[in-house]
């Protein structure tokens, strides 16, 4: 019996099991205008700024902190100074596990990485809180992806001892939002982690001959499930493909990349197995991208949040919210024609924004725009209409005055003031009839 010939895929199995893996849990916030706590921000992190050659120079400018049209700056948060902020004032743990939302299986490890603080001048914030493991799963039960309930998974930090205790991740990052001035962007309760975007990397140690090998593996990666397992799933129409161009010399591709409205997974050939190279390399080159396109879809968001908290009679609140809408408008959004010079990068950034409707989004705040500067106009409209009435009733009091007074001086039979009020009304005359003769012939 002929022996059916094994795909790319299937030979690299033990190669793509003993994959390195790394998030970023890209977790979306909002302050209120002033609330940031700057001299907690400057002590967790550092100002980290953008420098890759993925994004175009104007681009960059965004997110520069001196630029003037920058609309947001990032900051760099070291592993160890994320443990002590979220364990402030205990024992600061050296491993973590968690475990699944039903409290079965063994615990799987975990650690926590370098993490971003972006800060944004439309009153968004997204936190990327870097996590690496060996094992998907922990991703899996971190992330719970796909479901809304109260199923999220426990975690245990264990002390150089090697103590363990139980804590809860939602709560460590609540606290720590509110000591930076921060708020999870819908609140009610629900975990911050609920909305967050994944950004995933698995880093193997071989490049790949075949597309078809890195769509199954970043698919997998997509899903959470083992990098080596056969998973398909029709149903997932929001999925789009991209990869590196081909390296003629070594006939393979170095990467591939599946994105999706809430992920965007990267497939990396490393021979060095260097995953914090590879995490910091995303962070630096592929990250800012991804948070230029949340950054727009999250302002249109909290546009519709502040009009609806905004008193609508109070036109300085207007005119503040309308000149931040303006300047969003204006340079504070970025087509994926702009993006980059590379055509892949473009590509990333375009299916984020496809999957995500952001172009509808910002169109719809086009919409909310006008009609904030329309009733703005009807408030300026009934002022200046109260204001001229006052001055109307003042004018009619004041003439009522002035003829009581020349009724009063005529009556006293001075010639001269006779003859000075006659005279004034033929200059009156005089001057009306000559207006009304020039505005004749305007017409």
């Amino acid at each position: 019996m002929e022996q059916t010939q094994r795909t790319e895929f299937e030979e690299m199995g033990p190669v793509l099991r003993q994959a390195k893996l790394g998030s970023y849990l890209v977790i979306p916030l909002k302050y209120q205008r002033g609330a940031l706590r700057w001299p907690e921000i400057e002590a967790l992190g550092r100002y980290y700024p953008i420098t890759t050659a993925d994004l175009t120079e104007s681009v960059k400018e965004l997110l520069q902190r001196e630029h003037p049209t920058s609309v947001g700056t990032c900051w760099e948060i070291g592993r160890d100074a994320l443990v002590e902020a979220l364990f402030a004032g205990g024992e600061l743990p050296v491993r973590f596990s968690v475990l699944d939302g039903r409290g079965d299986g063994a615990p799987v490890p975990f650690d926590f990485h370098t993490s971003y603080l972006y800060l944004f001048h439309t009153q968004v914030a997204f936190l990327c809180l870097g996590v690496t493991c060996s094992d998907i799963e922990a991703l899996l039960r971190l992330r719970n992806p796909g479901f809304a309930d109260d199923g999220w998974a426990g975690c245990r930090a264990a002390g150089g001892a090697g103590e363990e205790a139980d804590f809860s991740l939602e709560e460590k990052l609540s606290a720590l939002f509110v000591r930076l001035g921060l708020a999870p962007f819908f609140g009610g309760g629900a975990s911050p982690l609920l909305e967050a975007y994944t950004y995933l990397v698995a880093v193997t140690s071989q490049r790949f001959r075949q597309l078809d090998t890195i769509r199954q593996a970043a698919f997998n990666l997509h899903l959470m499930t083992p990098l080596d397992s056969a998973s398909e799933d029709d149903s997932e129409e929001d999925v789009r493909y991209v990869y590196a161009v081909k390296t003629q010399a070594l006939g393979s591709y170095r990467w591939g990349c599946c994105v999706s409205s809430q992920t965007a997974c990267y497939v990396t050939a490393n021979a060095d197995g260097d995953l914090d190279g590879e995490m910091a390399a995303q962070a630096a080159d592929g990250l800012p991208m991804i948070l230029l396109a949340l950054y727009e879809k999250y302002t249109c968001l909290r546009f519709t949040q502040l009009i609806a908290a905004a008193d609508k009679r109070d036109m300085r609140q207007l005119r503040s919210l309308k000149r931040l809408m303006l300047e969003f408008r204006a340079y504070g959004t970025v087509d994926s024609a702009n993006i980059s010079r590379w055509h892949n990068v473009k590509q990333i950034y375009h299916a984020v924004m496809e999957t995500n409707r952001i172009p509808e989004a910002v169109e719809d705040i086009t919409n909310k725009l006008n009609i904030l500067v329309e009733h703005q106009r009807e408030l300026e409209d009934a002022r200046n209409n109260t204001v001229a009435w006052v001055l109307t009733l003042f004018g009619i009091v004041s003439i009522l005055a002035s003829i009581l007074s020349i009724i009063q001086i005529l009556s006293g039979g001075d010639p001269l003031a006779w003859f000075a009020t006659i005279m004034s009304t033929l200059v009156i005359a005089v001057l009306v009839a000559v207006v009304l003769i020039f505005r004749r012939k305007d017409e």
